[in-house]
């Protein structure tokens, strides 16, 4: 099983919830001995009125098992309405948990929220240490999902996604000497990047990929564009490669915004680096609508809604494009030269004609010529919607897992998430 403490599995490849809803991965890192993934968890309710940080933990990144959440609401008028999300950092042989506190009102609505931290010698125990700083001013609550980096001159960064007070995203930084005392530095971003800015920037993360610096990010409010398949998800998630000045604490982008998975539910990743240089990323694959969510058939037969996505491994190539394949540790593909019996499993499709391939009753996959089209009869509604992607598609990889699929192309460039049922 791939969580081995688990009595019953509900997929093979990736990881879920026993009950409740999972979204977020949330600190993903590599401490003594072991790989970490937190995620957002309600276990109460599948729904998004509670959140605590659930917690998975790995010696090999093939077999998990499921340990006691980390963080949970505790501090009033801080987080003592929802651990949200945020990263971990290692820090002078100590884990540190930042996180994003919330608040709520007696009529249930998001009201505040804070920037936190909290620290542990184990990985398993986390004493809070409180709030990092005051609220910033000109945003709006919505500020939240820290992540922190060490940079070359020694001196700690932390990024947050925000929303101005105009209702403009944005993310924004701030700079410490100490690691305890953070100074407001501004817009990472600045002026750049206006067409893909949205309501709301959310989940920042700024990671260093075969020496190239990475932003990648999750718009909230982007108009769909249906002619070229882009930002056709209720909200979406991508990325631009730059270099940071960390004298003006300024990220200067030098490509085009583009979306890290070109399927339907992708949203929110974070990344693990590995002492042998590698990133690991993680994404959660169940952004939806509320309509479509409620309706998500695991929540009638188990009480349990969405998963992560598999582990990916990060490259960047020649030119300046970000590659993703499943990571080494968890693939064991069957080669195949048709789609007549794929079901759940890991297959290499050496096929270089055109075919179709039908998952259950409700999806469909087609390649005609170097165009991948997944069409999908939605839970909530009967309604038929398609995601597509142009590439090289000799030799793609298929993930199929109970109710998630994952479509690879070998050069890494274009990958395909989907929920099915």
């Amino acid at each position: 099983m791939l969580v081995t403490n688990d009595e019953t599995a509900f997929e093979q490849f990736h990881l879920y919830p026993t009950n409740g809803l999972l979204n977020d991965p949330n600190g993903l890192v590599f401490f003594k001995g072991q790989y970490h993934v937190f995620y957002q968890w309600n276990p109460y309710a599948c729904d998004h009125k509670y959140k605590e940080w659930g917690h998975f933990v790995s010696d090999d990144l093939k077999t998990w098992q499921r340990v006691a959440s980390a963080l949970k609401p505790s501090l009033e008028n801080l987080d003592s309405d929802g651990i949200y999300s945020g990263a971990a950092f290692i820090h002078e042989d100590r884990l540190y948990l930042f996180y994003t506190g919330n608040v709520r009102d007696e009529a249930g609505h998001s009201v505040k929220s804070s920037q936190m931290w909290a620290v542990s010698d184990d990985g398993i125990h986390f004493e809070k240490l409180g709030e990092l700083f005051p609220h910033p001013e000109g945003f709006t609550k919505d500020v939240r999902d820290p992540m922190v980096w060490q940079g070359k001159n020694g001196h700690y960064f932390l990024i947050l996604g925000a929303q101005h007070d105009n209702k403009i995203g944005d993310i924004i930084i701030y700079e410490s000497t100490d690691f305890k005392t953070w100074q407001y530095r501004g817009s990472l971003i600045e002026d750049q990047l206006l067409d893909v800015r949205g309501y709301m920037l959310e989940c920042p993360g700024f990671v260093d990929v075969d020496g190239r610096q990475v932003l990648m990010f999750s718009p909230q409010g982007l108009t769909p564009d249906l002619e070229n398949h882009r930002f056709e998800n209720i909200h979406n998630t991508g990325y631009v490669i730059g270099h940071f000045d960390e004298k003006t604490a300024r990220f200067h982008v030098e490509t085009e915004f583009k979306e890290v998975d070109q399927g339907f539910e992708f949203y929110a990743p974070q990344t693990m680096s590995l002492l042998n240089g590698r990133r690991i990323m993680w994404g959660w694959a169940g952004m939806m609508t509320p309509e479509r969510e409620s309706a998500v058939p695991t929540i009638k037969s188990n009480s349990w809604v969405h998963v992560l996505t598999v582990p990916r491994e990060l490259h960047v190539n020649d030119h300046n494009q970000l590659t993703q394949q499943p990571i080494s540790e968890i693939l064991d593909p069957e080669e195949v030269d048709n789609v007549k019996n794929i079901s759940v499993g890991q297959y290499r499709l050496n096929i270089t004609d055109d075919w179709q391939l039908q998952l259950g009753q409700n999806v469909t996959i087609t390649r005609q010529s170097d165009t991948l089209k997944l069409k999908r009869r939605q839970w909530e509604a009967d309604v038929v919607e398609s995601r597509q992607f142009t590439g090289n598609l000799d030799n793609l990889l298929l993930i199929v897992d109970v109710d998630i699929i994952e479509i690879y192309t070998s050069d890494g460039l274009n990958v395909l998430t989907s929920r099915w049922f």
